[in-house]
């Protein structure tokens, strides 16, 4: 089997990625595909060169970042000794960060809005953990201690493992929500299955297009949770990486946004 059919197979049966990031990597493993590119150093770094003739940065970088997980797949299964895209440079790109956001408790008044209280309260804890989506999907009822009001995630990216805190009044909403249930997976459907991913972020779009005229992506919620602790709560970049599970700095540092229009309110008077 060749490295491409095993990393096709993989995504196939993988039990945590959400179906739209199964669909862009294995949309980014064809695209390697066609180029003709083989797992090299000499290979990719060419691969990434000429697409620097054709591509936007954005979409330069974010294959960059797919195909270099799926490397890192390729060495925990022992198919490759060394990730060669550790030694890869796909391009720099400086860009000033978009300055809108959803503020955090703009967010908490749509996802309150909802009148399902399964998807109400599981938005809610996205809000108020800066959890992933598909992290807070996979929550099982025995990760949460209300002892201790902590949050166990176990499909962080990476692998990673965290334990995080919540505040009281989630753990007590929580547990009202759970009732006599002590095990299974937290937020389930009516087949005990767990909550229809499309269903959820149908249900949070619409409620922000009823409230604020906009849509809402669950994403938006875990920026908006970032920025709330910096601006708000006068927590650190490490303090926040950890609660986000990243692996640098770097990425928290991405997902602080400014609380103002500064930057553009003073260019708009540089060029009057």
């Amino acid at each position: 089997m060749q490295h491409d059919e095993y990393l096709h197979e993989y995504l196939i049966s993988h039990p945590t990625f959400a179906k739209p990031t199964i669909k862009a990597y294995r949309s980014d493993v064809r695209h390697m595909e066609r180029a003709g590119v083989s797992w090299s150093i000499a290979s990719l770094q060419h691969y990434f060169d000429q697409m620097r003739l054709s591509y936007q940065p954005s979409t330069i970088l974010r294959r960059f970042h797919a195909l270099r997980s799926l490397g890192n797949v390729l060495v925990r299964a022992g198919r490759l000794q060394r990730n060669p895209l550790h030694d890869v440079s796909p391009i720099t790109h400086q860009r000033f960060p978009d300055e809108t956001y959803h503020d955090l408790q703009e967010g908490l008044s749509i996802v309150r809005s909802i009148e399902d209280p399964m998807y109400r309260l599981f938005f809610e804890v996205i809000c108020q953990t800066g959890l992933r989506f598909t992290e807070a999907r996979l929550l099982s009822v025995t990760d949460i201690d209300f002892k201790t009001h902590t949050l166990f995630v176990r499909y962080g990216k990476g692998r990673r493992l965290r334990t995080i805190p919540i505040g009281m009044m989630l753990s007590h909403r929580l547990l009202h929500f759970l009732g006599e249930r002590k095990e299974g997976i937290l937020f389930q459907s009516v087949t005990g299955r767990h909550l229809h991913e499309q269903t959820a972020r149908l249900i949070l779009r619409d409620a922000a297009l009823r409230l604020s005229g906009a849509p809402l992506r669950p994403h938006a919620l875990r920026i908006a949770y970032a920025t709330y602790l910096h601006h708000e709560g006068g927590c650190t970049i490490v303090e926040i990486q950890r609660l986000l599970g990243h692996a640098h700095p770097t990425t928290t540092v991405g997902y602080i946004r400014s609380r103002t229009n500064r930057i553009r309110e003073v260019l708009n008077t540089l060029s009057a």
